[in-house]
């Protein structure tokens, strides 16, 4: 095996890994908690300074 074989196993390898990491089953209540943070953030940011919603 060359040097450039080897390489490319152990990226394959790494990126196996790295899909197996993110599709874990227990991560998708994280990642849906993720997914509501720009809207979340949004929604505080138009929020007026006594918590009311200012409407554009």
């Amino acid at each position: 095996m060359t040097y450039h074989s080897v390489l490319t196993v152990l990226f394959f390898l790494a990126f196996l890994a790295l899909v197996a990491w993110v599709y874990r089953p227990g991560r998708k209540q994280q990642y849906q908690e993720l997914a509501k943070l720009p809207v979340r953030d949004d929604q505080q940011a138009r929020a007026g300074s006594d918590g009311e919603q200012i409407h554009e």
